[in-house]
């Protein structure tokens, strides 16, 4: 793939671009000046690996350390980041950079979507995860004990700049969330997609970046048109949380420690297969082709893979998780609502899911080999 590869996220006057980039360099000539003060939020591991060439590239921008990890995702960093721009002179025509993953990605994104009732920001996405989902589409959010996500706006980039290089650090994990991601963009979408995966001769031993440069833009190239389409999630952008409802509740119910979004949207995926095919939209085949989909990608597809570390993980049980999911927020009505799949490649908008069903599918879900 080209380093000039360009994608248009098509929103009229608020459309952007995702743009590849061959090296962090490479950002000196494509971020636009601003007549106010440009800064960075920047994630602390990338800052300890990456920090003097981004400096480099960006010697007109002042930088802030965000602490890695999901706990920055809160009302408490938000206040923190939001005092730290005051003191650093930011005004209503500075712009944010985001250099990190998601949740560099998604404080920042909140912070610029309010910070003096709105400032432009850019994001530059330094995961996988963060590459083929949560920098592209303007979902911006923090967390709640609560729940995930559960305070946020809806406010777009200015631009996107993706750097496949940086993924060469990034730890194995990490990629595999990424990954997991990416299946779940291609199992709601493109059924092609789902198979040139399957094809592919994954070996979590040997990095393949021209694989992840490309599985990444196929996977934004979906993202691009369905947030094109449906910004607010008034209707098939609700496909994009294939997975994702059991996931928040994983993430809740271990105090977003330990557990990897990736991870708890890879078991999410898993649920909701077996969910679609007890509920007869789902052909079995299906529910086995997506279980070894995931499996080749050694990610995990059981409640026990995920919380088997947690400390009270004893408590996260089938009427727990139900109670959780219930803050979930595609519900209605104190409906859990899920998205399902009829077909590899075919999404269902959300539909209610009787509690005795959640329950039943749980109970099978936590029996699976």
């Amino acid at each position: 793939m080209s380093s000039s590869t360009k994608i248009s996220v098509a929103l009229d006057s608020r459309s952007y671009n995702i743009e590849y980039l061959a090296a962090i360099a490479d950002l000196r000539t494509r971020l636009s000046p601003v007549t106010g003060h440009a800064i960075a939020l920047i994630d602390a591991n990338v800052d300890r690996l990456y920090g003097k060439a981004f400096r480099k590239a960006l010697p007109h921008v002042e930088f802030l350390r965000i602490a890695a990890g999901e706990r920055s995702k809160s009302f408490l960093s938000l206040e923190k980041t939001a005092n730290a721009l005051v003191k650093a002179g930011a005004t209503r025509a500075s712009r944010l950079i985001a250099i990190g993953g998601g949740v560099v990605g998604d404080l920042t994104g909140f912070l610029a979507g309010v910070f003096m009732r709105g400032i432009p920001f850019v994001q530059v996405p330094t995961t996988l995860l963060a590459m083929v989902d949560s920098s592209v589409g303007g979902k911006t959010a923090v967390n709640l004990a609560s729940g995930k996500n559960l305070v946020g706006v809806f406010h777009q980039p200015q631009a996107v700049f993706v750097i496949p290089s940086l993924l060469e650090t990034l730890p194995p994990r990490e990629l595999k969330c990424g990954l997991s991601e990416a299946i779940k963009t291609a199992l709601i979408a493109d059924a092609s997609l789902v198979l040139a995966m399957e094809n592919h001769s994954y070996d979590a031993r040997r990095f393949d970046l021209d694989f992840l440069t490309n599985l990444s833009a196929a996977a934004i190239r979906i993202k691009a048109d369905i947030v094109a389409k449906d910004e607010k999630e008034e209707n098939i952008r609700a496909y994009l949380n294939f997975g994702h409802t059991l996931a928040h509740a994983i993430e809740a119910a271990t105090h977003y420690r330990d557990v990897l979004h990736g991870e708890a949207v890879a078991v999410g995926q898993r649920f909701a297969a077996l969910l679609s095919r007890r509920l007869g939209l789902l052909s079995p085949s299906d529910e086995a082709r997506i279980q070894a989909l995931l499996k080749k990608y050694q990610l995990p597809i059981r409640l026990g893979d995920v919380i088997r570390t947690q400390t009270g993980s004893r408590a996260v049980t089938p009427p727990k998780l139900l109670e959780l999911m219930r803050s979930d927020k595609k519900n209605q009505s104190n409906a859990i609502r899920f998205v399902l799949l009829s077909a590899i490649g075919r999404a269902e908008l959300p539909r209610p899911v009787a509690d005795k069903e959640l329950l039943a599918s749980l109970k099978e879900f936590l029996l699976l080999a």
